[in-house]
């Protein structure tokens, strides 16, 4: 595939985002209850320097077939309701949307929430500049529809796909006239153990794409993955947090938290720095020491105007110090023997026109 105008989109405009996913961990049984968690979680969120944070809006009857039974992760983790049971139960009203997302622009943070059906979408598009579908929605066409028609910016998530099923996703969305997309590598594992991550898949996705990447982490580490992905050029960082691994929920014991999630995004930060311009040249930082150490061809003893230069005679390849720094040492050669045209004092750096 060609490059899309997402090259120049907002995913490659700015710093590395970093979103923030609360996921479901704002379930806390009843309605008021539910609500002073999510603000705590983006108050959390918002401490931590995120750029976004992230729910999920589904219901049980358009994710799953009613008779779908138990989930063996979640009954390893000892959850062993029906999954259209805990479906249901983590469900969020739609009513929540807007009041979630006014919360946020009062705190200064992206509001975002994963929409699982077109009902779903559609409640949550009000409120949000930018979407996310997630892995297991990549082959859901009308999503990705609503997406592309929508024209806001799209992150997509990649876990448990194939070549072939990214290649559908992205030409769908792109011929219905998506432009603004950000492919996540994801191993949907939870938790994902660090050997399974494969950040080097983020290089693939962009190259064979032509647009952004990133990284949708489901480690239990604050720090490798994500650093790793930035190093690897993620446009993107997500990442699962709570305020307590040993809250009651499916997401909470993998989840990151608080303090770890700020510990995360400052890494996040660090790395971009680490990362700088990709162009070499000498830094502000080296000025002063460059100027110092690096060798160049200085005179080792008073030069009269007329002596013949001699390297290791009255010319030698030094560091200069405090003394002016002389020519590049590849003319070493082409002094040998000539004459200097001026009077080099000892220690000096020889100039150009200083021989002849």
């Amino acid at each position: 595939m060609t490059p899309s105008s997402a090259d120049q989109g907002f995913w490659n405009r700015g710093r590395v985002r970093v979103i923030a996913e609360a996921g479901s961990n704002w379930r806390m049984g009843t309605a008021k209850r539910d609500r002073a968690m999510a603000h705590a979680l983006i108050d959390a969120a918002v401490e931590a320097g995120a750029d976004f944070v992230k729910f999920q809006t589904y219901r049980p009857q358009t994710v799953y077939v009613a008779n779908a039974g138990q989930s063996d992760y979640l009954a390893d983790a000892g959850v062993s309701e029906d999954i259209a049971d805990i479906f249901a139960d983590l469900a969020m009203p739609y009513e929540m949307l807007a009041e979630l997302a006014q919360y946020c622009r009062k705190t200064g943070i992206g509001f975002m929430s994963t929409g699982f059906s077109a009902a779903d979408f559609q409640a949550i598009d009000p409120h949000v500049d930018v979407h996310k579908i997630a892995s297991y929605e990549l082959s859901h066409i009308r999503l990705i529809d609503l997406a592309a028609k929508g024209g806001k910016p799209l992150v997509l998530s990649t876990g448990a796909a194939t070549a072939e099923d990214i290649a559908w996703a992205v030409d769908r969305f792109q011929t219905q006239g998506g432009r603004d997309l950000c492919l996540l590598q994801c191993t949907a594992k939870y938790p994902a153990p660090l050997s399974s991550i494969d950040v080097a898949t983020i290089d693939w996705l962009r190259d064979t794409f032509g647009g952004a990447a990133g990284l949708s982490d489901h480690s239990r580490d604050p720090i490798t993955a994500p650093v790793a992905a930035v190093i690897r050029g993620a446009r993107c960082v997500e990442k699962h947090f709570t305020l307590h691994n040993a809250l009651p929920g499916p997401d909470h014991p993998f989840a990151l938290t608080a303090s770890e999630l700020t510990l995360m995004v400052g890494k996040i930060r660090e790395a971009e720095q680490v990362l700088g311009s990709g162009i070499k040249h000498i830094r502000t930082e080296e000025q002063e020491l460059a100027a110092f150490a690096r060798r160049g061809l200085q005179a080792i003893r008073a030069i009269a105007a007329g002596d013949r230069l001699h390297e290791d005679v009255n010319v030698a390849i030094l560091r200069p110090g405090k003394q002016s720094l002389g020519l590049h040492p590849r003319f070493i050669e082409e002094i040998e023997g000539k004459q200097a045209t001026r009077a080099i004092a000892i220690g000096e750096g020889l100039r150009s026109g200083d021989w002849s």
